[in-house]
């Protein structure tokens, strides 16, 4: 699978109309109308490796189970294997680099409210102004979102999956998994059992031997109460729910790249495929090749802002 999907990457691939035309190129669409689990039981793999192993795999990355779609699932097994790599000091500076290496012009905090078809052009409506562009490219899930679009757009209904993170500094509590402390690993992982109120934990950083911090992914926020009882002694909590990826339901559809015939584009419908950083990568570039291929001759105008402050220069 990992080998069909390293194949939509490259300079020479043509732009791509649909999600569905993409995947059916590299022979992976077929991957996202039907489940994890059907698809390993049929290349034989046996229940017990299936609910003990890869189970757990799909409840860290993704929060759900094998349910999921196959190739959602497969991009959740990648990420549990070997070889992974990330930049010093954070992933963010991936998105940075490239927004530097194009000389864009950026405009932080502010949130952008409504986008509006006037003529042949876009206005955006956002906390600091207006701004009235050529084509509008949409970079995030639409399926929680509160912009308004004129005329409206029509997406697949699609139910985000929210997972609930819990940062603690403490000391896990070694009654609670009916062992010790030197015993309980750095990475408590849990099979698909609705009685167990949290999906992993994991240790971040440790101070010492009775103090350090965790990281708790769950389906539900955790009370105090609970965390009373995983924890010896804990004596900071961050907790945080974000809409964090499709929650996957085999077989999967597709909403389209252009949302209204003109130069209004979604990233995110690739979500509905998988979700990662390197899937987001695929669906932007398959974007910004389709973005040129529809412009007219007279190519891009420079965007106008009104209102909105301009980026420092460094």
């Amino acid at each position: 699978m990992l080998d069909k999907f390293l194949k939509l990457y490259g300079k020479d691939r043509p732009a791509f109309d649909s999600v569905e035309e993409m995947l059916k190129s590299v022979d992976l669409y077929n991957d996202t109308q039907y489940t994890l689990e059907e698809l390993l039981l049929n290349a034989g793999l046996s229940r017990l490796l299936i609910d003990e192993l890869i189970t757990i795999t799909m409840r860290i990355n993704y929060g759900q189970n094998v349910s999921i779609s196959g190739l959602a699932g497969g991009v959740s097994l990648a990420g549990a294997q070997g070889g992974l790599w990330a930049v010093v000091g954070g992933n963010w500076q991936l998105a940075d680099g490239l927004i530097r290496h194009t000389n864009a012009s950026l405009s932080l905090n502010h949130k952008v409210l409504s986008v509006t078809a006037v003529g042949d052009r876009y206005m955006l409506g956002s906390e600091g102004g207006t701004t009235t562009c050529d084509a509008v490219v949409i970079a995030t899930s639409l399926d929680e979102s509160k912009i308004i679009f004129t005329p409206s757009v029509k997406i697949l209904e699609r139910q985000m999956q929210h997972t609930y993170t819990t940062f603690v500094r403490g000391l896990l509590n070694s009654d609670y998994f009916g062992s010790t402390n030197e015993d309980i690993p750095e990475l408590v992982a849990t099979m698909e059992d609705p009685a167990i109120p949290f999906s992993s934990i994991s240790v971040l950083k440790e101070y010492n031997t009775t103090d350090k911090a965790y990281k708790v992914f769950s389906r539900a926020p955790l009370s105090d109460e609970l965390l009373g009882r995983l924890f010896s002694t804990y004596r900071s909590t961050i907790r945080i729910d974000w809409a964090a990826y499709p929650h996957y339901t085999a077989p999967e559809k597709f909403s389209p790249y252009v949302l209204d015939g003109n130069h209004l584009y979604y990233i995110n419908t690739f979500e509905s495929a998988a979700s990662a950083i390197e899937t987001a990568a695929v669906s932007a570039q398959n974007v910004a090749r389709l973005l040129l291929s529809r412009l007219s001759e007279g190519g891009l105008r420079t965007a106008t802002p009104k209102g909105v402050s301009e980026p420092r220069s460094e």
